[in-house]
Parts: C-alpha cells; structure tokens; sequence
C-alpha cells in the first residue's frame, strides 16, 4: 500500500511506486478538500463562480438559479462525447491516478468523498473504457474525464475488471460500491483538468526513454558487427563536449569495439553519443516538465489561499510541446537506426560478406533494410506538430486549445514503431550470428519478444496502432 499526500510525486515513483500499486490517501488530504469545499461553497452563497451560479463555456452569462435538478449527473452526460476504439486501458488508469494526484493538493472545490471514490475505484481495478478520440487539451479533457468519472460515481458505462469489460455499475457493486450524488460544482471540478493529456504523455515519455536504454544495449551488439573507432566514445568527447547526455551514453557504451583501419566512422556510428545523448536531456527536461504538470491543480475554479480564483489551469499545452518534441527528437533517433542498419550491410563496414549473404542464401539480410526504411519514412510523415492545429471550441470563448492528445496520440505510434524498428536493428546481428540459413520471420519475432518482454506492462500500448 503506498500513500499519496498533499507532497510532489516523483516521475519515475508513478510509474515504479504507484501505477501498478494499491493506494492510500493521508487524511490531510480530506482535510484540505473538506476545508476547500467549504470556501466555494460560503463564496459561491455571495458571489458568482463559474460552474455553480453560471452555465458553462460559452454559456457563462446564463444564471443558474435551481440548484435541487440532477445537474451535475447531467453535466458528465453532456460531456461524454468521445467516439473510436477504446483507449489502452493503461490510458484509462494513468488518467486517474494522475487526476488523484492533482486533487490531492487540495484546491479542488470537491469532498473527501469524491476523492475516495477515485482510489477506491483503481484499487479495485474498476479502469473506465475510454474511446480514443474527442478531447482538444484545453477547457480540460472533458470528454475522456466525463467517460471516467460517469463511470466510477454514477456506474454509467462500461468499465476494464477482472480481464474482461462490464457494465460499471456492476463493477462497482461487485465491490461493495454504491453510486454517489455529486453536488453542485463538482462535475466541473473533475472534468475541467487536463489529466488525460498529462497522463498520455506521461506514459510515452516513460516508454521513449525505456526505448532509448534498449536501443543502446542493441547498439553494444551493433558495434561487435561493424567495428569502429572507440575515439569517438572516449573520455576525450565528453569532457569537451558539456552536455550530460553525451556522458552518459558513452558510459553506457564503455569501449564498445575493437579499433578498425577507419579513421572516422559514418555518423550513424560515430555520433551515437551526440544524437542519442540530446534525445536523453531532451527527456530529462520533459520529466522535469511533466512531474510538475502532474503535481499541478488543474482545475477551473481552484480554492487558493480561502479564496476562489478563476484562471486556465486545465490548459495542457505544457503536454503537447513536450509530446511534438519528443515525437521530433525519436525520428531522430529512428533515421540514426535505419541508417546504421544500412551500414550494417555493407561489406566496407562489417568486413564480411555484402548483405550478410551467407552459403545458399540469395539475398541475406538485404530486405530487413527495406522494412527499416518502410517504418523511418512513415515515422517523418507523422513528424508534424499537432500542437500547432488549433481550433478555437465553444464560439469564441476557447479560441486558442493545445490538441494535446492529438500530439500524445501521435507519440504513442512513433514509440511503436521504435519499438518495431529497434527489432530490426537487433535481429540483423542475430542474423550474423546464425551459422545456418536464418529465416528473418522468425529472428524478427524473436528480436521485438526480447524488447517487449522488459516492457511487458506497456505491450498493449506499444501495440495499439501496429
């Protein structure tokens, strides 16, 4: 049982400590809640806020007089728009617990009880199912949020449990749950959050930078086949080279290789340290970027300092840069692979035979060249920022939005097709290494087993779009 309080959660602790952990919450926590409920609730008797006395978005000048009408029931309703496949469920489970950590500051204008609702709901393993499409990443992720919360309060929906989907309602009473009335403002409170970006790039950082160690370890194994220079991995580049990245891959690599008769090697051998090395502080800075957004309110209204403030917290354009940047620094890294496979096959380079052909074979491994090249090019064609397709939603009211997911969403199937990608790069030297005539089919399948077997949690993911 591991406890989450009003403190910071680590990047790496969310996915070593909490994701696939039961979860407690300090009563401090409550405490806060309970205090912040109390503020919205004594200021909201006297003033207008956003979501309690007003509609909602561009509807913000109409009063909202009833307050006895099922309305917030209505609102997670009205929200629950997404539409496509569903979502992996690691995106579901993600979502919450990134959303539990950022209600447990204590901002949030909600009670104890709803909080409560959401760890009971992930230690129970109720993950709502989510279709993938139909947040923009700002005004919150409201649609993907309202699936969610529907679910695990009002039992609307259906829900991942136990291996298989069933109704939520049934989830929850399987569990002894009943479902909850929210009061006024706390639909908003939940759903006006940009959790579900935060999470989904979140969980594709996590996976670029376990990519990026495996690719190096092939790399090792890459560099027994090609030979190369070890001057460009010695003490020499990084001590004159003062960025962290380059350190750590070079020691990481630790004297790789024989010295060959090349003086410099091509650059998909000799710049591993540079290009891999700025991919690594790339990540680093979008750890860095990412815990914050994690640990961050982001709600619309927030209870600060007894006082309730409107401002545009839920925004995730922090999650979309760092997604379209990271997409950007993998394709990097993916036209070093295909290029070093390349390299690979060429008999100036390996000192063998041209395409590894082997006795009796035709073509050796010249085709897992073709497949390589295949998965590079699709990878550029995705390249585009999605964080630069704005459209304004709700009138004029939400004129600029971040697309967020979309960015994620497009993360998500460069990480899988690195995953793909580092396979051939693997399977190539597993093809050397044959005495016998290799059937690349099966050293394929053996090369992306051995990668995904160290991301096993992660392989639906990685397998969402490919």
């Amino acid at each position: 049982m591991t406890i989450i309080c009003d403190d910071k959660v680590a990047f790496n602790e969310i996915f070593d400590k909490y994701l696939f952990s039961k979860i407690e919450i300090c009563n401090k926590v409550r405490e806060k809640l309970n205090f912040s409920r109390e503020i919205y609730e004594n200021e909201a008797s006297k003033s207008k806020i956003y979501g309690y006395s007003t509609s909602l978005g561009a509807l913000i000048n109409k009063e909202e007089k009833n307050l006895d009408y099922d309305r917030e029931r209505i609102i997670l309703m009205e929200h629950d728009t997404s539409i496509g496949k569903p979502a992996p469920k690691i995106f579901s489970k993600i979502t919450m617990l990134v959303r539990l950590i950022q209600l447990s500051k204590g901002n949030s204008p909600i009670r104890s009880i709803i909080i409560d609702r959401l760890k009971d709901s992930i230690n129970y393993g109720i993950i709502p199912v989510v279709p993938i499409l139909g947040s923009v990443g700002a005004s919150g992720d409201l649609s993907p949020l309202a699936r969610i919360f529907r679910c695990i309060i009002y039992g609307e929906g259906s829900s991942y449990y136990n291996d298989s989907i069933i109704d939520c309602n049934h989830a929850l009473k399987q569990n002894g749950l009943n479902t909850l009335d929210l009061k006024f403002g706390e639909a908003l409170a939940l759903i006006n959050s940009n959790a579900w970006s935060t999470g989904l790039s979140l969980i594709n950082t996590y996976l670029a930078e376990n990519l990026l160690n495996i690719s190096i370890d092939v790399i090792k194994e890459s560099l027994k086949l090609t030979g190369c220079n070890n001057q460009h991995f010695s003490k020499a580049v990084y001590e004159t080279k003062l960025q962290k990245g380059v350190k750590k891959v070079i020691d990481v690599l630790n004297n790789p290789c024989e010295k060959t008769p090349r003086l410099q090697d091509p650059y998909s051998i000799r710049c591993v340290p540079q290009i891999y090395g700025a991919v690594f502080d790339l990540i680093d800075y979008a750890k860095s970027i990412l815990e914050n957004e994690a640990n961050s309110t982001s709600d619309n209204p927030i209870v600060y300092d007894n006082t309730v403030y409107h401002a545009c917290q839920f925004h995730a354009i922090y999650s979309a840069l760092i997604s379209d940047f990271l997409k950007t620094a993998l394709i990097s890294v993916m036209n070093s692979i295909e290029r070093r496979i390349s390299q690979m096959l060429d008999n100036k380079i390996n000192n063998k035979s041209e395409f590894l052909v082997k006795e009796k074979s035709v073509v050796g491994a010249m085709i897992y060249q073709y497949t390589a090249a295949e998965l590079s090019a699709y990878s550029r064609g995705i390249s585009n920022p999605m964080s630069s397709h704005s459209i304004p939603t709700s009138g004029t009211q939400e004129d600029v939005v971040s697309m967020a997911p979309n960015s994620s969403l497009e993360l998500s199937r460069i990480n899988g097709l690195l995953a793909k990608l580092i396979s051939i790069e693997k399977a190539i030297n597993m093809f050397d290494l044959e005495k016998n005539l290799p059937d690349p089919r099966l050293q394929l399948n053996e090369a992306y087993n051995n990668i995904i077997k160290r991301l096993e949690n992660y392989k639906e993911l990685l397998e969402y779009f490919y």
